[in-house]
């Protein structure tokens, strides 16, 4: 007498594997490798190649001339997610509040500090022009004297003849660095440039003329990357720095060694909330939407840069062929769903191409704030939704073309030329 036999449990499972496969590519893969569907997708791609060849003036594509959008998903990633949430305070770094001390106020301050041997002093005060006669002299006595002090300088793009305006006692010293801020006209400070080249001159960044004195190699590292702006890593709040009132450093209320073998920021900053001089938006602000009050001062945004340039934690980019595979990809999947639907179930088509759309960009802005609050990688998916929305459309275009070629030179494809 024979055993009974077991039942086929891995046929069947193999047999329901084979059979959901086959309906999946009956209802879906079977349109990905269809001409329609191919030359869409690259249809897409050439239309948005065709944009760029339109006639633009170059000169609006620089950073201190174009805000960028100031909408970005990633600002969650700080502002809810408290990204570099317990940083530890960085103990390179000192920020020095001038309060509103005058010119010869800042004349000893700077002499006081000195005397502590920083590293460096970085002075982010604009002078206009000449006041008092006796304060200025001494002022610029200071400044002319101090080999380690970088004074604050800006640049105005309309000034072609001398683009960086460095002040009244500019001309007294050699340490110069933009303070500009990419989207200072009112946006959010994401963006700072590390060094710009106008007219064969090259102008260094306030943080960077700083750093140098500090960290040579992480300057290098910093040019070496090549990057015409870097994305700040906001790593720490105001109170994760050592802030220190002016007048205690010229009442001799703090101790000298503090300021020594340190990076000594001067400038202006005011503790009350709703007093937004001298600040600017920031990805920290908790309201990342719809900003209203400005959250953080201008020194405290350039010790961020310098944290960033000592640390080398820079914001990563994904690397542009990955960035562009994964877009093309994308696009090619969403091409032959909607190709499916107009093809053969025309009445749905729209909703399930919105359906499609918005879950795409639900999914794309997760994933955004997760490797940018977990990797520090920047994936900017705006393309890739671009090329979503623009895939209807150039359905409908390709289509149209499709149906002509068809009827005029018997090109081959699945329109037909009735309507739907």
């Amino acid at each position: 007498m024979q055993p009974p036999k077991r039942p086929q449990v891995k046929s069947k499972r193999k047999s329901f594997i084979v059979k959901a496969y086959q309906s999946f590519y009956h209802f879906y893969l079977r349109y990905l490798f269809k001409r329609d569907t191919i030359l869409s997708t690259i249809s897409v791609f050439l239309f948005i190649g065709l944009l760029g060849f339109m006639p633009l003036n170059t000169s609006i594509l620089n950073p201190f001339k174009t805000a960028l959008k100031d909408l970005d998903f990633n600002d969650i990633s700080y502002a809810v997610l408290n990204k570099n949430a317990g940083t530890p305070i960085d103990n390179r770094i000192v920020i020095v509040n001038i309060g509103n001390a005058d010119r010869l106020g800042l004349a000893f301050l700077i002499e006081k500090i000195s005397a502590a041997k920083p590293k460096a002093m970085g002075l982010d005060v604009q002078f206009d022009g000449p006041k008092e006669p006796e304060k200025d002299s001494v002022l610029r006595h200071v400044i002319s004297n101090t080999a380690n002090l970088v004074l604050a300088s800006s640049l105005d793009w309309k000034n072609k003849t001398t683009p960086e305006q460095t002040g009244y006692f500019g001309s007294f010293t050699k340490n110069k660095g933009f303070v500009n801020f990419i989207g200072e006209e009112g946006g959010t400070i994401r963006y700072f440039s590390p060094a710009e080249k106008i007219d064969g001159n090259t102008y260094q960044s306030f943080p960077v003329a700083l750093a140098a004195f500090a960290d040579t190699k992480a300057v290098e590292h910093l040019r070496h990357r090549k990057k015409e702006y870097e994305v700040i890593n906001y790593s720490r709040k105001p109170e994760q720095y050592l802030i220190i009132d002016g007048n205690d450093v010229l009442e001799d209320r703090t101790a000298s060694e503090l300021f020594a073998n340190k990076i000594v920021l001067i400038g202006y900053i005011n503790p009350d909330p709703f007093n937004v001089e001298d600040k600017h938006f920031t990805p920290l602000n908790k309201h990342f939407a719809g900003k209203s009050i400005p959250d953080m001062n201008g020194i405290v945004i350039h010790a961020n840069i310098l944290s960033m340039i000592f640390d080398g934690t820079y914001i990563k980019n994904m690397p542009a062929w990955l960035f562009w595979f994964l877009t093309i990809l994308i696009c090619w999947l969403h091409v032959a769903l909607f190709m499916r639907y107009y093809i053969e179930n025309h009445i749905w088509f729209h909703l399930v191409a919105k359906i499609a759309q918005i879950f795409f960009a639900i999914l794309s802005v997760y994933i955004g704030i997760i490797f940018f609050d977990w990797f520090s990688i920047k994936i900017d998916t705006k393309i890739t939704l671009i090329v979503i929305i623009l895939a209807i459309d150039i359905i409908y275009f390709y289509e149209a073309l499709a149906v002509w070629l068809h009827n005029k030179y018997g090109f081959k494809t699945n329109f037909h030329s009735k309507s739907h």
